[in-house]
């Protein structure tokens, strides 16, 4: 038999180094997080209409189920939550309402008083709902 030599050959693959693995990291990671910043405000934004979209339902709804069960409703507004007694709607931690306030709806779904809701957005915008005595219609402003 012969005797057969097997060189081996330097591998050719090139490794990055620890360096240049944490500066991709850190490069890579900044720009995740640039992106998600963007994201989470949206995010914010969209669950703030959501929830003005909400009230309003549960503001009309309220007013519904007193003329069709023929009784007295009442809408309470607290900082965590707004409920008439059958739902509740949580109020998100990017809304707060100014004060807390109870409106009083009669069997013909008028409310009793003119009562001026305010909440604050997450951006220092101010929603206002002024109440329309007895006829149980509001006016929405945004400033």
């Amino acid at each position: 038999m012969q005797n057969t030599q097997v060189k081996h050959g330097m591998s050719r693959i090139k490794a990055f180094t620890l360096i240049e693995s944490l500066v991709t990291l850190a490069i890579t990671s900044f720009l995740i997080l640039s992106f998600s910043g963007g994201i989470i405000q949206t995010f914010a934004k969209v669950e703030e209409r959501l929830f003005f979209l909400s009230f309003e339902h549960l503001y009309r709804d309220t007013q519904k189920l007193s003329v069709y069960q023929r009784q007295d409703m009442t809408l309470i507004l607290k900082s965590e939550y707004i409920s008439n007694g059958v739902e509740r709607l949580k109020i998100p931690k990017n809304v707060k309402l100014e004060r807390n306030e109870t409106l009083h709806f009669d069997q013909a779904g008028g409310n009793s008083s003119l009562e001026k809701l305010v909440f604050q957005t997450s951006d220092e915008k101010r929603v206002t709902y002024q109440l329309y005595i007895g006829s149980g219609q509001y006016k929405k402003t945004e400033s």
